[in-house]
């Protein structure tokens, strides 16, 4: 699996302005799911894409986390305290 900053490499970032509660719903749902924030936009844009007869574009395989990407590889996040 690639890490984190390979796997955003190739990709743009889009972002929006929405109601706390939205960004609060989205949070909670992500976590209701364990999945990532980024899988479920993902999920919303090829929904949307198929309704008005596009295909479906938006890779939805969950992006490798911060903290589980580098704990899969050994490392320690720069901000961990160590003991």
């Amino acid at each position: 699996m690639p890490d984190h900053a390979t796997a955003r490499s190739t990709r743009k970032q889009i972002a929006g302005y929405f109601e706390p509660e939205v960004a609060r719903a989205l949070r909670r749902l992500a976590m209701d799911r364990d999945t990532t924030q980024q899988t479920l936009l993902a999920e919303a844009l090829n929904d949307l894409f198929v309704k008005h007869g596009m295909a479906r574009l938006a890779d939805e395989t969950p992006l490798p986390r911060g903290g589980a990407a580098l704990k899969a590889r050994g490392s320690t996040p720069p901000n961990a305290k160590r003991t």
